[in-house]
């Protein structure tokens, strides 16, 4: 474009002093500079001489008057000839500049002159200047355009200045005010006649804050209609837009857009891509949208939400646009927002509670579409986190509720979190949704062995055990979510009554029955995920820890991804659990750290109290800060315990008296008998919640009454032991802690021994506190013997991180004349996490590969299975840039293990 006004000027020159003729065809967009050009070669032309014509054509060479014999005034051939012979007649005298703007304007006759006249005078010394928009489907003028004599013509099209030149016509026009014009280029377009509009408008009002929408306006208004409603229609539909929708929206067929669409693109309104239309630039969209009156934008968006709907868009990807344009009432948009809850919650449920609580705020207050809305809200907001809004909302539908169905519906799910019902006379509304004769019968009698399954594990069922198989033969199994329920169900109650092996076999099937669940709604359930946990609790009682870890990791992967909180409280104490009867003790407080949040409180979780479940990892703090000799920890455990002792729950009270059973070990001092029957009851008993009791605390139990002097209450400590395992016959853990407690209670050393080979490498710190226990039955009388066993001890002990008990074995070793050496722990700890980007498991892993291990010993040794040892190895192939093992070795011993790096 930059060429053009020198080639005008070079014509204009031919024509005045070679006398040469033709036609110059100039085309571009509204605004492109051509009349800016055609009044430049006019002011060039008539100095030099020429006859410069830039009236309308027939006004200014028709006579008014017919000549005698003529046709009938007004014909269009006596107007032509007229016209002709005047154009004749005047390039005898001097040469003539014909020139003529927006062609396209033009009426029929002045075209069909343009067209005659240009062919019949092409000798003669007559220089047509012609200007059109370009991509105008206007057919007289692509006639026009087609019949010129080719031979004679050359055409020019002008496009849009590139940035510099913007930036160089807008100093030119401004000067030292050039930088205030730079918010609006974007909205220019590089169109000369737009820049100078918008830098006219700039300097002659200081204000500014009509610039962008008079320099918008003008821009719309330079396009045909069809043009118009294209661009705006299009700029409420976003930065892009496919061509499809778009012809949907203004109700024609895609053909029909292709003429109003090329005036868009020549005009630099907008670009085609592969497969849609966008705007040049999003302030250019913002702008044009914001000429439209907000209800008009707002009915064409939602316009476009309909269509899309129609088209199967999903739900979720037009929740949150719907939701903005709704107004209060519209069940339209409730509707759509309710499928995008439907879509979302398998996947996140916050995103879901905040689809329908959008829905919620739609809906007419106090009416039943609102409170069935906020029935639906309630399993989301708990499974998000939202407890205390959870319950606050429950309570709300609880109070009036709709209909009976969304009442037994909002029972169940406030039994599924567990605690009491947030209204008066909870035991009422559970009687009014199992007998009213409109709710379905899987409703009810999921609604009994939920309410029972959070009774048993809640220790609101403490006396049970008639009562609960009674329960459990009016419960019937009327779908697969039912049966798994009671299945757990009979686990717990046979774990209550001590039948372990029982419990074992009635949640075996669990995870197979959950895999047979609908995806789309099975993992979010409260059932499964205690039914699961429940499972692999057990398995880790068993001593099957890659089972249990295989559980523990699909589901806490499961709750994170999808941004269950109440579940993620329950895996990862689990998780620590079975690090802790592995004997990783750091690894175990590690996991505990991250289930506290920021508060020091945890999230809630199903089928129990907060305060319960805080209990539950409050055992498990403790039970690590005890092996690992973390003084602040097991303070902080001991001063929680007085908490629970003081309340009311029996089952809390019970597992505060645990915790200062470890708290009086810790600090070697003697317990009440009162202290010690809470905690012989909490061992008894098993389990808090989905935690299982370890097999081996019956050993602390027995040892703390040993030093408290209260043989009668070890005897019948060591009594139980014994009788659980011989009920238990398949649980060796349960036979190797029952030898540990007689041998404990006997002073009999090669039982203790024996004890410590049936605890194995399953349970490696019960393992040293056998051998520690029979070494010191062995030091008076057997002092080589004893330090025998000591020594182990203490490599079992170091081999687990057990600090605190490691220097106690150091101090009976010294007691028999021995100064033991400093013992490296056989199982180094794991580089920071910051290590290359590298996770905490991946860590794992990589630090027994690098010393040799396979992948199954590694496996082994970090209770997961080899292939999730294999996909931890991979990941950290791809962020290390290793292939090979070797490799890798030598990375990590340069960069961890060398002494002084620090990592």
């Amino acid at each position: 474009m930059t060429d053009t006004p020198e080639l005008l000027r070079r014509r204009v020159l031919r024509l005045v002093h070679r006398h040469e003729g033709g036609v110059l065809w100039i085309e571009g967009p509204a605004d492109s500079g051509k009349s800016h050009l055609l009044a430049q070669a006019a002011q060039q032309a008539a100095p030099t001489g020429a006859t410069v014509l830039t009236a309308p054509l027939l006004d200014a060479l028709a006579p008014r008057q017919p000549e005698a014999g003529a046709q009938e005034p007004g014909s269009p051939y006596q107007a032509l000839r007229q016209v002709e012979d005047g154009l004749r007649e005047l390039s005898r005298q001097r040469p003539v500049l014909v020139v003529h703007d927006d062609v396209h304007h033009c009426d029929d006759l002045t075209l069909l002159a343009l067209r005659t006249l240009t062919a019949r005078l092409a000798g003669l010394p007559v220089l047509w200047m012609l200007a059109a928009r370009s991509h105008l489907d206007v057919p007289a003028v692509t006639a026009l355009r087609r019949d010129l004599p080719a031979e004679q013509t050359d055409g020019f099209e002008l496009t849009a200045l590139d940035p510099d030149a913007v930036r160089r016509l807008v100093t030119d026009l401004m000067g030292p005010r050039a930088a205030e014009a730079e918010p609006y280029l974007p909205l220019l377009g590089g169109l000369p006649g737009t820049i100078r509009h918008a830098c006219a408008l700039l300097t002659s009002s200081p204000g500014h804050d009509e610039v962008a929408s008079a320099v918008v306006a003008r821009r719309l208004d330079q396009l045909t209609p069809p043009a118009r409603e294209l661009v705006l229609t299009a700029s409420v539909l976003g930065d892009s837009v496919r061509v499809r929708h778009l012809s949907r929206m203004l109700e024609l067929r895609e053909p029909a857009l292709l003429s109003p669409l090329r005036e868009v693109l020549a005009a630099g309104l907008m670009r085609a891509g592969r497969d849609h239309l966008a705007f040049t630039h999003p302030s250019l969209r913002a702008a044009v949208a914001a000429t439209l009156p907000p209800p008009v934008q707002v009915s064409l968006r939602r316009r476009s939400v309909d269509l899309r709907l129609a088209d199967g868009t999903p739900a979720t990807a037009l929740a949150a646009e719907i939701g903005a344009l709704a107004d209060p009432g519209d069940e339209g948009a409730i509707r759509v927002l309710e499928a995008a809850a439907r879509e979302a919650a398998p996947l996140a449920p916050a995103a879901g509670a905040a689809h329908v609580r959008r829905a919620m705020e739609l809906a007419l207050p106090a009416t039943p579409r609102r409170s069935r809305l906020a029935a639906r809200l309630v399993p989301l907001l708990w499974e998000a986190g939202e407890s205390d809004e959870a319950r606050a909302l429950a309570r709300e539908v609880l109070q009036t509720p709709p209909d009976p169905v969304t009442h037994a519906h909002v029972c169940l799910e406030l039994a599924r979190m567990g605690g009491p019902f947030p209204v008066h006379q909870a035991d009422a509304h559970l009687r009014r949704a199992l007998h009213h004769p409109d709710v379905p019968l899987p409703v009810k009698d999921q609604l009994r062995s939920t309410t029972l399954l959070n009774r048993l594990l809640t220790g609101a069922a403490e006396e049970a055990g008639g009562a609960v198989a009674g329960a459990l033969s009016h419960v019937r199994g009327t779908h697969p979510l039912n049966d798994l329920t009671q299945r757990t169900l009979r686990s717990v109650s046979a774990c209550h009554r001590q039948r372990w092996s029982d419990a074992l076999r009635h949640s075996e099937p669990v995870p197979a029955q959950a895999a047979e669940l609908d995806p789309a709604y099975g993992p979010m359930l409260p059932e499964v995920v205690l039914s699961l946990v429940w499972r692999a609790e057990l398995l880790g009682l068993a001593g099957d820890h890659e089972g249990a870890a295989d559980l523990i990791d699909s589901g806490l992967l499961e709750a994170e991804q999808r941004g269950r909180a109440a579940y993620a409280a329950l895996w990862r104490p689990a998780r620590a659990r079975l690090l802790l009867g592995g004997g990783r003790l750091r690894e175990a407080a590690r996991e505990l750290a991250v289930t506290q949040e920021p508060t020091g409180q945890m999230p809630a979780t199903p089928g129990t109290s907060d305060a319960a479940a805080e209990a539950a990892v409050l055992c498990a703090r403790a039970r690590a800060a005890f092996h690992i000799g973390d003084d602040r920890e097991m303070e902080a455990c001991a001063a929680r315990a007085e908490v629970c002792l003081a309340g009311d729950d029996r089952q809390l009270r019970r597992a505060g008296a645990w915790v200062s059973v470890l708290a009086a070990l810790y600090r070697d001092e003697p317990l009440s008998g009162e202290r010690l029957n809470g905690a012989a009851a909490h061992v008894r008993r098993g389990f808090l919640h989905v935690a299982c009791v370890d097999a081996g605390d019956l050993v602390l139990l027995v040892t703390a009454a040993l030093a408290s002097g209260q043989r009668e209450m070890a005897a019948t400590a060591v009594q139980f032991a014994e009788d659980r395992a011989r009920l238990n016959p398949g649980l060796p853990l349960f036979t190797a802690a029952a030898m540990h407690a007689r041998g404990l209670y006997a002073g009999d050393a090669e039982l203790l021994v024996e004890a410590a080979e049936g605890h194995g490498e399953v349970r490696p710190l019960l393992r040293a506190r056998a051998l520690e226990d029979a070494g010191r039955c062995l030091a008076a009388a057997d002092a080589r013997g004893a330090l025998s066993r000591f020594e182990d001890a203490l490599s079992g002990y170091a081999a687990c991180g057990a600090e605190r008990d490691v220097q106690r074995v150091r101090g009976r070793l010294r007691a028999l004349g021995v100064r033991p050496l400093a013992t490296a722990s056989a199982a180094p700890a794991a580089p920071a996490a910051e290590w290359r980007g590298l996770t905490r498991s991946e860590l794992g892993v990589v630090r027994l590969i690098a010393q040799g291990a396979t992948n199954r010993e590694a496996a082994e040794r970090l209770f997961v299975s080899p292939h999730t040892v294999n996909t931890h190895l991979r990941h950290a192939f791809e962020k290390l840039g290793v292939r090979s093992r070797v490799q890798l070795a030598r990375l990590y011993a340069r960069e961890v293990e060398s002494p002084g790096v620090a990592v």
